[in-house]
């Protein structure tokens, strides 16, 4: 087989706890864990075009592409032959290819057989292993997992759990050898999903069965655990916590990558980079910057205990006349040109620039908190930034920060796509 052109290698595990730094790196470039995957609709970074996200960093981002609304690409895809990087427009920029989109709820209950519900822009469609690959050779991502049964949740019965793994492990031995024969995705990164919901007894069996194959495979994706949308962002941390710990420990596998994809809230991320993930999306910035919430939870260490709100709401009327930014000292597009007054007003108006200045700052606001994130990996004091957060979130509720105009615009969209299936 070739040689990958992404590589992950674990540099440094902490003392006193199970979070860890790293790198991946492809060609020339180095992407340091823990990493934030820029979330995408439609192979575009959500309201901001290549130029403006260059006014947000002039870094690279490593981009996560979801089938689900980009499946419509496949014919101009595949007659371009040249991958979905240099397609969507940011030809050195990693991907990582995911079935389902973490910013829109995914429906649930359409599994069948031999195969998994793709919901995409014509409806359903059901992707055997094969189908899969082949859709997945299209794009040549650098990383993606294997074709999943994810449609569980906290609440998912026995029997759900107990149908899910069986025909997790079923596509990923499937996959595993089309991919393994594939000459196109020679050069990709395959991740195993682990699956199981909440219950430890089902994880722990899909570990064991799929360990034989651990050999073959470059990562793992933490899979199973919500529907996706802003659900992921209201688990309940003690649980979430618990059955993480629980799948990490399982796997055993220390040196390579684990990733949680969804829009799990910034201090769901942390415990769980505590516990040992290396990757997440930026779903949860997005969702909040459509829901017209701007980010400014406090995460310097070197500031005095100043308990910031962890996100304001700017549809809210008392902006109207406040002509303060967004954030102080957020020197961001947004915060430095723009005022809460004239978002507010913007929002008032329905105009479409409001999206994109909220996009803008919660983008800058949470790269930052992962740099933050990593010196305090390097320093070994993430438990500090743990007590900074949960100081700010005993504050404020977090839930509502995502208890917006449009969460009930997700469900429509859902029963769309069912009827259309």
């Amino acid at each position: 087989m070739s040689r990958k052109i992404m590589n992950f290698v674990t540099e440094k595990v902490c003392q006193n706890s199970s979070a860890k730094s790293g790198k991946f790196t492809k060609d020339s470039s180095s992407f340091p864990t823990p990493l934030l995957l820029q979330t995408t609709k439609g192979g575009s970074i959500p309201h901001l075009a290549k130029e403006v996200y260059e006014y947000v960093t002039t870094d690279q981002p490593f981009l996560q592409i979801s089938l689900s609304n980009t499946e419509q690409m496949r014919e101009s895809l595949d007659a371009f032959e040249k991958g979905i990087a240099k397609f969507v427009g940011f030809p050195s920029s990693p991907t990582f290819l995911v079935m389902k989109s973490p910013t829109e709820i995914s429906p649930s209950g359409f599994n069948e057989g031999g195969a998994s519900p793709l919901f995409g822009r014509k409806g359903k469609e059901l992707l055997t292993p094969e189908k899969y690959i082949k859709l997945v050779e299209v794009f040549q991502p650098d990383m993606y997992h294997s074709l999943p049964d994810s449609d569980t949740n906290i609440d998912s019965s026995k029997k759900r759990l107990r149908k899910s793994l069986i025909r997790n492990l079923d596509f990923f031995e499937n996959s595993l050898e089309i991919h393994k024969t594939s000459e196109r995705l020679s050069k990709s990164m395959f991740f195993a999903p682990i699956v199981g919901g909440f219950c430890k007894i089902t994880r722990t069996e899909c570990v064991k069965l799929m360990k034989p194959r651990f050999s073959d495979v470059d990562g793992f994706l933490i899979d199973g655990l919500h529907n996706n949308g802003a659900h992921a962002s209201k688990l309940e941390l003690s649980s979430l916590k618990e059955i993480v710990s629980h799948t990490i420990e399982e796997l055993g596998e220390k040196e390579k990558p684990k990733v949680m994809v969804g829009a799990y809230s910034p201090l769901a991320v942390l415990e769980m980079i505590k516990l040992g993930v290396d990757v997440f999306d930026s779903s949860y910035v997005y969702i909040a910057s459509k829901n017209f919430k701007a980010l400014t939870f406090n995460f310097d260490l070197n500031t005095e205990s100043k308990v910031n709100e962890f996100a304001l709401d700017l549809s809210d009327p008392k902006y109207k006349e406040d002509f303060s930014p967004l954030l102080d000292n957020c020197t961001c597009l947004t915060c430095t040109k723009h005022t809460k007054a004239y978002i507010n007003h913007l929002i008032v108006t329905k105009e479409l620039l409001a999206p994109i200045l909220l996009m803008i700052h919660n983008t800058k606001h949470y790269l930052n908190y992962f740099e933050a994130i990593r010196k305090s990996v390097q320093n070994d004091n993430i438990q500090e930034m743990i007590t900074l957060l949960e100081s700010q979130v005993a504050e404020q509720d977090i839930e509502d920060s995502f208890e917006g105009r449009n969460s009930e615009s997700d469900q429509v969209e859902a029963k769309k796509r069912k009827l259309a299936s």
